[in-house]
């Protein structure tokens, strides 16, 4: 990517070509999108990104710019780069890293409002005749069909950040939500890692979870499943093959036809007995253990309660150490409340808003509602467990004042003690249409302004984007806020 030639105080706008180059345009300021405006962006707005961190080019996107000339927003539809080469040029954004929080998203227009269901339909369509044509085909010239080249319809699940070119290099619209000294990357894909995968499989051959495990770390990166084999702090428990919502941003459901996913979802359902070792041997042998249901490769785990429920039981008969956490939609109080009987200390519940028709429209609950994620919360102050939440965000519907304040409803309550923030990956083009109109959104903070009322109104409720170390013994010194506003 070329460097800025102009030693400016704003950033200047990317775009990118359909071959995923990278140019600065010569006169258009980088823009920032809040989730209902255009904004001008400032110095204060961005970070500095390190120059190994990817960017991202975005398909079905047109760029849109700030011209200090005219004053005015300028939507791109047409750029010639040094070699006089033009093309239809495309957005370009980043997908924060994990401690990250997106701040605004990326300035563009979409092309493409589609619901994903139509589009994942449609493609399954043509993917099917695509099938049968080049079947015939093959079937003729006698050769063996191989290869296929669909793709997921629209854009990839990422979360997409704006991004912008300075002097000194790439900035984005993100801040840091939480300290990273346990998930830095060059804690994790070490040499060593297959040589602890192979000597900790020796000791259970058989077991179904950490079969599973053995493929999320070497294959997912899985920085929990790695953690396993490494013998050291927050682990992972993969347990549930199925799910009691269909998320329209859900990371690891295949569709019936190829797509890409972060990763794929565990194909079987494993015993108690091979769970429950899995947890015991990570609790009895790691530094600041903890243990914790509900991953990226699984869907609900308390949906088969007594299989949950058995496997904290026998986990705990062996012992007694550590943290036992359930990361759930909150679709089952009265499993997580069994669970909390049996050993279970913590509950993250997962959620994307407390507005019960936007929590509906993305979730799509199948056999539970709003009103039981609710009584989740409750269920786990009942049990004296310590409650996060894990805030799916998005900018220009998260930062609301009204969001602020039904959150603030659970933290008076004692129903909440943590908010994760977690990046909401969708597809814009759909999700910024489906959610209610700017008029019914009340006042905007913006995401750092959502997080410091927050922190006004209740000191104590902390913040951050990983499962908190509950059990280091200093743990209740941690500052409430340990990232960087």
């Amino acid at each position: 990517m070329a460097k800025n030639k102009k030693n400016q105080e704003r950033p200047g706008l990317l775009v990118a070509a359909p071959d995923g180059a990278v140019y600065e345009h010569p006169t258009l300021e980088m823009a920032l999108d809040n989730g209902v405006d255009l904004l001008r962006v400032t110095p204060r707005d961005v970070i500095a990104l390190p120059d190994d961190w990817d960017l991202m080019a975005m398909p079905g996107t047109r760029p849109i710019g700030y011209d200090r000339v005219t004053g005015k927003f300028e939507t791109l539809t047409s750029f010639t780069n040094d070699a006089g080469h033009t093309f239809e040029p495309w957005a370009v954004a980043c997908h924060p890293p994990p401690g990250y929080v997106r701040a605004f998203h990326a300035a563009a227009l979409y092309t493409d409002a589609t619901h994903p269901d139509a589009k994942m339909r449609e493609l399954a369509e043509q993917a099917i005749e695509k099938k049968k044509r080049d079947a015939e085909k093959s079937n003729k010239r006698g050769l063996p069909l191989v290869g296929n080249d669909e793709a997921r319809p629209g854009l990839p699940l990422w979360a997409y950040t704006a991004v912008g070119a300075t002097a000194k290099g790439t900035v984005a619209a993100l801040f840091l939500a939480d300290e990273t000294s346990r998930w830095s990357p060059d804690l994790f894909y070490k040499p060593d890692l297959n040589e602890r995968i192979n000597k900790r499989l020796s000791e259970d051959p058989t077991n179904q979870v950490l079969l599973q495990l053995s493929e999320c770390a070497r294959d997912y990166l899985c920085c929990c499943a790695s953690n396993v084999f490494y013998e050291r702090w927050e682990g992972a428990v993969p347990i549930a093959p199925a799910c009691t919502a269909a998320c329209l941003g859900c990371l690891s459901k295949e569709p019936a036809f190829n797509t890409p996913t972060p990763q794929k979802r565990l194909k079987f359902q494993p015993t108690s007995d091979e769970i429950g070792r899995v947890i015991a041997s990570h609790l009895e042998r790691s530094p600041e253990p903890m243990m914790s249901f509900g991953q990226g490769c699984e869907g609900e785990p308390t949906m088969n309660g007594p299989v949950i429920i058995d496997a904290v039981l026998q986990a705990r008969a062996r012992t007694q150490r550590g943290i036992i956490n359930i990361n759930t939609n909150g679709s089952r109080p009265e499993t997580i409340r069994e669970c909390a009987k049996a050993g279970a200390s913590a509950l993250r519940i997962s959620i994307n808003t407390f507005d019960r028709d936007v929590y509906t429209m993305y979730y799509r609950p199948a056999d539970y509602d709003y009103d039981d994620v609710i009584r989740s919360f409750y269920v786990g102050k009942e049990m004296g467990m310590h409650i996060s939440i894990n805030l799916l965000i998005w900018p220009g519907w998260t930062d609301q004042m009204a969001e602020v304040d039904r959150i603030s409803k659970l933290v008076d309550d004692g129903a909440l003690h943590m908010v994760q923030l977690r990046n909401l990956c969708m597809d814009p083009g759909y999700f910024r249409q489906a959610l209610p109109p700017r008029e019914k959104r009340g006042i905007l903070l913006g995401m750092k302004g959502f997080v410091a009322e927050l922190h006004r109104r209740h000191p104590k409720l902390r913040f951050g984007t990983f499962n908190p170390r509950l059990a280091a013994a200093w743990w209740p010194e941690v500052p409430a806020f340990a990232g960087q506003l």
